[in-house]
């Protein structure tokens, strides 16, 4: 396993994001170097942790590396914030000096203008490209109720959106983007890929932004669904249940949903993040329905232990952080509070 987190770089004073990725991968400890990156503007940066085997190891990785983030922050009155995107209106935006990010902005001009969003992303590997083929497969149907478990993004750019993760609204409208099709074979998936390489319409296969996307060189999945969040228990449950879900593919047979339903479930998830229904089986069911089910089945073949399931169930029966989001806004009417919830302790 691997993750990727990115996050808001604030300033303490007043929340406004900062253009200051230069300050942090300059005076990173040698240690962490090599495991943080720039982001789409300057006022953002991603952690990419090394590869793991247990998830314990990897929270504590993701604790370590922002612990002496926050340090260095410290030391500049600022203030990292992971959340699915600004609540507060943010202007003086940089677009990272990387060529790769200039390039998109040019090419998708106005769908990129609010594009200081931020989300998680978990790598699972595979021992042959099959065993990877059959997870995407089986996780696509999954992919709401981990849109749903990390929402963080009802307020935007100074607006109430009233969609709960309007990051994933941002993302879809980008046409290599969205919950993505199923593939029967490695051949079949290949195509897809060298046709858009040989149109040039990507340069690597990082270029396609799937909800999930399979790596064929490296036998790998990475999910690119949830909003960013700065709780670390609740981060440790999504990661291991992305793990979780991967285990029992190989162990049951692929439910081939309509696209349409996989794409309505998407947008409840989306909307209402833990509020949604879900359509299971041709029938309407709650989303924290669902996701104890599947909690149940991975408990039931021995995939995630009794301390992890009660945990993972918790979470469930809590608000989304979108939900706390509304709460406090209703309460103070002020998207400062909203903007410090997503603040990294």
């Amino acid at each position: 396993m691997g993750a990727e987190l990115e996050l808001r770089i604030l300033n303490a004073d007043d929340l406004n994001c900062a253009n200051e990725y230069d300050y942090f991968k300059e005076n990173i400890s040698a240690r962490f170097k090599d495991n943080i990156t720039s982001e789409f503007l300057q006022c953002m940066l991603e952690i990419n942790t090394p590869v793991f085997n247990n998830l314990s190891d990897l929270i504590k990785y993701f604790k370590e590396i922002t612990l002496e983030l926050n340090s260095l922050a410290s030391k500049k009155n600022l203030l990292l914030q992971s959340s699915g995107s600004s609540a507060l209106k943010q202007e003086h935006l940089e677009l990272s000096s990387n060529k790769r990010y200039q390039e998109l902005s040019n090419e998708h001009k106005i769908l990129l203008d609010d594009f200081s969003i931020c989300g998680l992303h978990v790598h699972v590997g595979f021992k042959n490209f099959d065993k990877a083929l059959k997870a995407y497969n089986f996780s696509l149907s999954y992919m709401p109720i981990f849109l749903a478990l990390s929402a963080s993004s009802v307020y935007s750019n100074g607006q109430d959106t009233g969609i709960h993760s309007y990051r994933t609204k941002v993302f879809d409208r980008l046409p290599k983007a969205s919950i993505p099709e199923y593939f029967t074979s490695y051949t079949q998936m290949k195509n897809v890929y060298n046709v858009l390489y040989k149109t040039e319409v990507i340069q690597s296969e990082k270029d396609v932004w799937w909800d999930v996307r399979i790596q064929p060189s490296f036998k790998t999945i990475e999910f690119r669904v949830c909003d960013a969040i700065n709780d670390f228990d609740r981060l440790e449950i999504i990661i291991g249940l992305f793990r979780g879900i991967c285990k029992l593919s190989q162990l049951k047979e692929v439910s081939f949903e309509p696209m349409q339903v996989l794409k309505q479930n998407m947008w409840k998830a989306s909307r209402y993040s833990m509020n949604a229904n879900f359509i299971c089986k041709s029938q309407q069911k709650t989303i924290r329905e669902v996701t104890n089910k599947l909690i149940d089945e991975l408990y039931e073949h021995h995939i995630i232990s009794d301390e992890f399931m009660d945990k993972a169930r918790e979470i469930v029966s809590k608000n989304s952080i979108a939900q706390d989001m509304i709460e406090i806004y209703e309460k103070t009417n002020d998207l400062r509070e909203v903007e410090k919830i997503g603040v990294i302790k």
